[in-house]
C-alpha cells in the first residue's frame, strides 16, 4: 500500500514538473513576443527540466522501460541472463550511491547560490541528482524484489513470451 501511494506521488510530481516546464517556457515566449520578458522563467524550466527527467527516469526504471540492447542477452540461457542482469545491478547501484554522495555535497554546497532571477536557490536543482539516485536505486532493488533477475531490465512482464520472440521483436 506504502509503495503504491509512493509511485502515485512520484507520478504526479513528475507531470507537475513537465507541467511548469511547458508554462515557464510559454510564459516566457509570450513574454519576449510582447515585449514583456520574464526574467525568471528560464531558471524555472531549468528547474522544473531536470526534476521532470529525474522523476520520470526513476518511473521509467521502475517499470523496466530503460532503453537497452538486448538481442545478445536473449540468446543467452537463463543462468547467463540472470548472470548479466546481476553484473549490471552491482555495477548500477554503487554507481548509483556514488552518485547521491556527491550530488548531496554538490547541492548543499550549492544551497547559498541562486538561480539566476529565480531567488531559489540553486541547490534545489543540483538536489535532483541525489534525490534521483536513491529513487533509482530504490526501484532496481524494489523490481528486483518483485520480477527478479531475469526480468529485472526487462519491461515486458509477459511469462508466456519466448525470448527469441523479443529479440526478433525489437531489432530495427
Amino acid at each position: 500500500m506504502f509503495w503504491k501511494i509512493f509511485d502515485r506521488i512520484e507520478q504526479v510530481l513528475a507531470l507537475a514538473a513537465l507541467t511548469g516546464l511547458v508554462l515557464a517556457v510559454l510564459f516566457a515566449a509570450i513574454g519576449r513576443s510582447i515585449g514583456a520578458p520574464v526574467a525568471a522563467a528560464p531558471q524555472y524550466a531549468q528547474l522544473a527540466l531536470i526534476w521532470a527527467c529525474v522523476l520520470g527516469a526513476d518511473i521509467a526504471a521502475r517499470q523496466g522501460q530503460h532503453i537497452r540492447v538486448n538481442a545478445l542477452y536473449y540468446m543467452l540461457p537463463n543462468k547467463g541472463r540472470a548472470a548479466v542482469s546481476l553484473l549490471c545491478l552491482a555495477l548500477v547501484l554503487p554507481f548509483l550511491g556514488f552518485i547521491a554522495w556527491e550530488g548531496w555535497l554538490l547541492a548543499t554546497g550549492n544551497w547559498e547560490r541562486e538561480l539566476g532571477a529565480s531567488g531559489l536557490s540553486y541547490g534545489l536543482v543540483t538536489l535532483a541528482l541525489p534525490v534521483g539516485a536513491v529513487l533509482l536505486a530504490l526501484s532496481f532493488l524494489r523490481r528486483l524484489a518483485a520480477v527478479g533477475l531475469l526480468a529485472l531490465f526487462d519491461h515486458l512482464e509477459e511469462e508466456d513470451t519466448d525470448p527469441e520472440d523479443l529479440a526478433a521483436e525489437e531489432v530495427l
